[in-house]
């Protein structure tokens, strides 16, 4: 018996009250199971950048089926929006919503037959609908009845047979929560990285072995393992097997120096003695008022987590209790964990007050944290620092007023290793991207070129 395709539906905007909310719904029947629940409004039809068209309640028009084929009447052609409501199945209006025909895609069939990649051509639609959670749980409801199954978008993005890159990226762009992460993840989306390791498969393709971007053809040429500077290719983008090694490591430095924090943003802890200003800087940093401040030493017992942007960089703060002397269990136990945040983070900015300087625990705590530690001489608006300790420690700020607070976010930034990103590079942005392109210039540096490609065939996949 032959193993049926999959439909399903899965809800793409995260969960909570919001003013509207997005449902996309893919398979072979998604089209049909929707024509039974979406009744279209008087003169709704919506060609993306057109003009409503007429009427479609109760009988075909030259946009129904008996002008496009494959549309069910009521339902819009590919590309085109129509405006109406989900009915439940006596047909009173269960919620208004803009239904999107995305058009045709490859479906995954289901379930045996998935784990083959076998496919069926299928379609795709997106309900924008409002975005409360009574709302939505109706027209799931409503979906559920009518036939499409509802999945995680996780698990969409599988039975739509989306690209490797291209899932990483939707998933990646739900967590990202500054404007430049986002910009960074869209040029990806948008085929930024797919296009830079079809290149590099192209010139391995036309420097010898297999052609891997068009199976059964053969184009011979000289190999990695011989002269790795004589000419590699006539026609695609690199001309010298070095030059696909450094383009391979072009890609890495740009996992280094931009993807990783995407994927992942780093622990900046906040650190230093009772009193010194350190939930003032996170509040600073932040935009807003995370944390309680106060005069009285020994106001944080707990350590406080934020996201934050530096110059548009995602990273997450913490803030930690006053390092000193514990006065009871509490306090004891939050200086404990302000220890673990210390020894996890990427960088631990140190501040320590102007007027009293350094002291012997500060002194040995900033040898414990190495390299890894950014000293900041704080309050200088309300004490005047004495000439010996900006001597020492020039990097001065009040987060209080925002003086400095800028020369501390830059340097924070390079002791990151972050570098300003050129808008629509290529940039890895998961681990598993980056493992896999170093696995990839390991086997090229020895010769091994079907193995660099399969490895780079994998992202594409």
């Amino acid at each position: 018996m032959a193993v049926p395709a999959e439909s399903a539906f899965a809800v793409l905007t995260p969960p909570g009250r919001g003013g509207i909310a997005v449902i996309r719904c893919v398979g072979p029947v998604a089209e049909a199971g929707l024509a039974k629940c979406f009744r279209p409004a008087q003169a709704s039809r919506l060609p993306q950048g057109g003009m409503p068209t007429p009427p479609l309640r109760g009988h075909a028009s030259p946009h129904s089926q008996h002008a496009h084929g494959n549309s069910a009447v009521g339902m819009p052609p590919p590309g085109c929006l129509a405006y109406g409501h989900i009915a439940d199945a006596d047909g009173r209006p269960l919620d208004e919503v803009i239904l999107y025909n995305v058009g045709a895609g490859a479906v995954r069939k289901s379930p045996a037959a998935s784990a083959a990649g076998s496919r069926v051509a299928g379609s795709i639609f997106e309900i924008n609908c409002h975005g409360g959670p009574a709302a939505v749980r109706a027209v799931c409801d409503r979906l559920a009845a009518a036939g499409l199954r509802e999945v995680d978008a996780d698990r969409l993005m599988e039975l739509e047979c989306l690209p490797r890159i291209t899932r990483d990226a939707r998933r990646a762009l739900r967590r990202a929560f500054t404007p430049l992460a986002g910009r960074i993840l869209l040029d990806q989306l948008s085929g930024a990285l797919s296009r830079a390791i079809t290149e590099i498969l192209a010139a391995l393709a036309a420097g010898g072995g297999e052609t891997y971007l068009a199976p059964g053809e053969h184009t011979g040429g000289r190999t990695f393992a011989g002269a790795p500077n004589a000419p590699y290719s006539q026609g695609a983008k690199y001309n010298t097997a070095a030059d696909v090694l450094a383009a391979i490591d072009a890609l890495l430095g740009r996992w280094r120096t931009c993807g990783r924090f995407l994927a992942d943003p780093p622990r900046i802890v906040i650190a230093g003695r009772a009193n010194a200003g350190k939930s003032t800087l996170l509040n600073r940093l932040v935009g807003a008022e995370r944390a309680i401040t106060s005069a009285a030493p020994g106001t944080t017992r707990d350590y406080i987590e934020a996201e934050a942007a530096l110059d548009g960089v995602p990273v997450v703060l913490i803030d930690t209790a006053g390092l000193r002397d514990p006065g009871g269990e509490i306090e004891r136990q939050g200086i404990e964990r302000a220890r673990a945040e210390l020894a996890r983070a990427a960088v631990v900015v140190y501040l320590i007050d102007a007027a009293e300087g350094p002291t012997p625990e500060d002194e040995a705590t900033l040898a414990s944290l190495g390299s890894r530690v950014i000293v900041g001489l704080s309050k200088i608006d309300s004490r005047l620092a004495a000439s010996q300790r900006r001597a020492r420690f020039p990097l001065a700020l009040s987060a209080l007023t925002g003086e400095g607070v800028p020369a501390l976010v830059a340097a924070v930034l390079e002791k990151l290793g972050w570098q300003a990103y050129r808008p629509g590079a290529a940039a890895p942005f998961t681990a598993d991207q980056a493992a896999a392109l170093a696995a990839a210039r390991e086997d090229l540096a020895a010769g091994r070129m079907d193995a660099a490609a399969q490895r780079l065939m994998s992202l594409l996949q």
